[in-house]
């Protein structure tokens, strides 16, 4: 996720340089606090809390509650208000077997595509989570394995399917943070950097067989 300023929510500032609107920061923002485990699943999510926290107004922080709420994260209960969804564990598998698919399809789609160059980047990225992995950080292993899988879509270059992951790959990343042990991470760890040697051997069904085992397995 992205790190955003305070400052940068301003009424008067509708969108950054980088095209996003300020709901959409706002909504990263919250999502941010997901993945980090302040928020956890059950909890409300005040409007007036997070328009305070950002010295915004209530309007924008209630647009970034809708997006939140499209990408299923969070649902509204009525005389409730807004809360944070809680999964259950079926519903965790279904987005576990709909991301296998994206990233066998990204795998099939870097046919081709690994050059020096790239490999070189995928290096230095498995090189920071080979990092995260020593020091038996959770969350920052998390992080810096994700990296490593998003690179594969941007190598896949296909943008309606890097649309999917990304709208997937949200719920993942909050079970993630919220069900992982070290046992857990060392599995993933064990699967992920495997599918990479044979990424760079060019082995790419043999990569592919192994995704779900690399997601399927971490739910036990």
């Amino acid at each position: 996720m992205i790190n955003m300023a305070y400052e940068q929510f301003n009424d008067k500032e509708h969108a950054n340089p980088f095209g996003e609107s300020l709901p959409e920061q706002i909504a990263k923002h919250i999502l941010k606090k997901i993945m980090q485990g302040e928020y956890i699943p059950g909890d409300k999510i005040a409007e007036e809390h997070i328009a305070s926290e950002l010295n915004t107004s209530r309007a924008p922080v209630r647009e970034a509650l809708y997006l939140l709420q499209v990408d299923n994260i969070v649902e509204r209960i009525p005389r409730k208000g807004v809360i944070v969804k809680t999964f259950t564990e079926s519903e965790i598998k279904e987005y576990a077997e709909v991301m296998i698919g994206l990233i066998q399809m990204a795998i099939e789609l870097t046919k081709e595509s690994w050059t020096k160059d790239k490999i070189a980047i995928l290096d230095n990225k498995v090189q920071q989570m080979q990092v995260d992995y020593g020091q038996q950080d959770l969350m920052a292993y998390q992080s810096s394995s994700a990296h490593v899988t998003e690179y594969l879509f941007e190598v896949a270059n296909n943008r309606p399917l890097s649309h999917f992951y990304k709208e997937s790959v949200y719920i993942l990343k909050v079970f993630a943070n919220l069900k992982w042990t070290v046992e857990t991470m060392e599995h993933f760890h064990s699967q992920m950097t495997r599918i990479v040697e044979l990424l760079k051997a060019n082995q790419l069904d043999k990569a592919k067989a192994l995704v779900p085992h690399l997601l399927l397995d971490t739910l036990d």
